[in-house]
């Protein structure tokens, strides 16, 4: 799976990252902070497959192509107040999903209570604009909304955004 996007992406991110796994990263209003990045090792093909007969869900191509590399991590972590985006293992995908998410919305990031989901139905007709963002503080998850975008270019807006939430600008 080498050279797909996420490949790319993730590979310039760990050249910028110190020994620890550190980053010095600047956010709004000048804040600047020490981000922290933990990444899982690769799930197998055979994972993969066990996840989606279980689960009966889709799974687009470049999010499979980045479980490849990582089956879940932490991105953008702060060394002194947490937070961060956890990218779910597939275990934790399926241990994630509630029962008052929609059944074709599966969880694949959580930042602070936020969740970014896949919507498989979207995948399964080959839609790419098949990332779905709920706030926690929205109160039903009709209150969700589309991000037009794929995994992939979410996850390098996110790196190259610094861990800012890019979507809401």
């Amino acid at each position: 799976m080498k050279n797909n996007l996420s490949d790319l992406v993730l590979e310039g991110l760990k050249k910028r990252l110190d020994n620890s796994n550190r980053l010095l990263v600047q956010n709004r209003n000048g804040k600047v902070d020490t981000a922290q990045f933990t990444f899982n090792p690769p799930a197998t093909a055979g994972m993969i497959e066990e996840f989606l007969r279980d689960t009966h869900w889709y799974l687009p191509t470049d999010y499979k192509n980045f479980l490849l590399i990582h089956n879940g991590a932490w991105l953008f972590e702060s060394v002194r107040y947490g937070g961060g985006y956890e990218l779910l293992s597939l275990n934790e995908i399926k241990n994630s999903h509630l029962d008052y998410m929609p059944k074709h919305w599966y969880p694949i990031s959580i930042n602070n209570g936020d969740y970014i989901f896949i919507d498989y139905n979207r995948v399964k007709h080959g839609q790419n604009n098949y990332l779905v963002c709920f706030n926690h503080d929205d109160v039903s998850t009709s209150e969700g909304y589309y991000l037009n975008m794929t995994f992939e270019t979410w996850l390098e807006r996110l790196i190259i955004a610094q861990g800012t939430e890019f979507w809401t600008w």
